[in-house]
This record gives C-alpha cells, structure tokens and sequence, in this order.
C-alpha cells in the first residue's frame, strides 16, 4: 500500500514521540504510527505479503511447536544437572503464568483498540482488515508467553535462548503488527513485562523458600510429569482453546466485558 504522504516515513520528533498518548488512541502514537506507516511502505499489504504473515500466525509448525519442543528438550535431559535445569523450566513457566495473569488485570486500564480499529491508523491498512482485531491488543499475549519460555532458557542455554528469543519477534509478533493486529509498543511492552517477571521468579528461585518450593514439586512424582506434558502441549498449540476459556473465566471473575 503507498502511502500519499511521504512525510509519514519521517521518524518522530522527539516532543512528538514523548507527548502523544492515549488522548488520541495508543501510547506513544506517532512513534507507533511512524514504525507502522515504513513497515507497509517497505513490505506493502498485497497478497503475497498476506498469506507469508497468515502462515506465520496460523502455522504452530513454525511458532509455538519450536519453544515446546526446546523446553522438552531440556527437561527430558538425563545427568548430574538434571534437577537443576528442570527447576530453572518450572521458574520460566511460574513468570509466564504470573505476567499473563498481571497482564490481564493491567490491560483494561491501558489498552486501546488495535490499530486496524483505530482512527487514524485504520488508513494504513486495507478495509477488510478493518473488522478484525480484538477488542484491547495491550500487550501481544503471544509474544509475552512465547519471549518469556525464550528467555527463560537462557541460564541452559544462551545460544538457544537468543535464537528462540529472535524467532519470537520475527515469526509471533511480526505478522501481528503487519497485519494491524498489534502496536510496535504492544510487542515491546511485552518483552519488558516478560524479563521482569523472569527477573523476579529467578529471584524467588533462589531465596530459600524458593529452593524448598522446587525441591517438593521436583519430587511430587508422576503427576508433574504429566503437568509438563499438558504445559508442552498447549505451549505447542498456542494456548488457543484454553487460553480462550482462561481469559473469559477472569474477566467474568474481574466483572470485565
């Protein structure tokens, strides 16, 4: 799509980057418009550029399957470290289950519309895409739970954690910012939110009730296996039918439409 208005390629003033908010729909509006408006002149919305993002979205193959499968990888590992990178697992998925809960009592109170449902980024886009998106993108969920199951492998394994962490961006939250599912702040929200919760369960991971907590799940027997299995699975799949019933059951709890 080419935009009439070579000036929107510009990049924001710095006053204009730090003084548009949510007055006049997202945070940050002319940054968010600006990485928007370059990224659909540079790769334009035609149907070839479509369907690649649609793959991406849609194909567990190429997203969620490959941090399923990394996590089992470590786990399923058999030697003198196995304990310890098992409880290193269990801490990344304590932070993605806590910063998906965090986020979901925060976003009613700082999310706006995608922005192929907002005023003045609706143009960017082509028509049909307009009635798509859901009703609050504060933050990119699949970028939160999938960056933090990334990064979250760091401590087994930097080499795979940064390349896990890398395929977050390009394969999960690229294609939703593409196609207007997503603002750029969206995604970078929730790479801040997901280090932070990491930061805080490696820290409770190492306080001494943390030590004990692990210990006793590590040694609870059959039934943490399977917990992991169900964790892989859903991991792989997206969290789609799950997910799904997670968030309607805490809105009707929180009284959120």
């Amino acid at each position: 799509m080419a935009l009439s208005d070579p000036s929107l390629l510009l990049p924001p003033s710095l006053p204009a980057l730090i003084c548009s908010s949510a007055f006049a729909g997202p945070w940050f509006y002319s940054f968010n418009h600006w990485v928007l408006a370059l990224l659909v002149h540079l790769f334009p919305l035609n149907d070839p550029h479509m369907n690649l993002a649609e793959f991406f979205m849609h194909n567990r193959l190429v997203s969620g399957f490959a941090f399923a499968a990394a996590t089992y990888y470590f786990w399923s590992l058999r030697d003198d470290r196995t304990e310890w990178r098992r409880a290193r697992i269990l801490e990344a998925i304590v932070a993605c289950i806590a910063a998906v809960l965090f986020t979901l009592a925060l976003r009613p109170f700082v999310g706006t519309l995608p922005p192929c449902r907002t005023p003045g980024f609706q143009e960017l886009f082509p028509p049909y895409l307009w009635r798509f998106g859901s009703g609050n993108s504060f933050p990119s969920h699949s970028t939160l739970v999938y960056f933090t199951m990334a990064a979250g492998l760091w401590p087994l394994s930097r080499k795979c954690s940064a390349i896990l962490c890398a395929w977050v961006l390009l394969a999960v939250s690229l294609p939703r910012v593409y196609v207007g599912g997503h603002y750029p702040t969206d995604v970078l929200a929730s790479v801040v939110i997901a280090l932070a919760f990491l930061w805080l369960a490696w820290r409770a991971g190492e306080s001494r009730r943390g030590i004990r907590w692990l210990d006793r799940v590590l040694m609870s027997g059959s039934w943490i296996e399977l917990a992991i299995f169900l964790w892989l699975f859903e991991l792989g799949e997206g969290f789609r039918a799950s997910g799904e019933l997670v968030i309607w059951f805490v809105r009707k709890v929180l009284h959120v439409s």
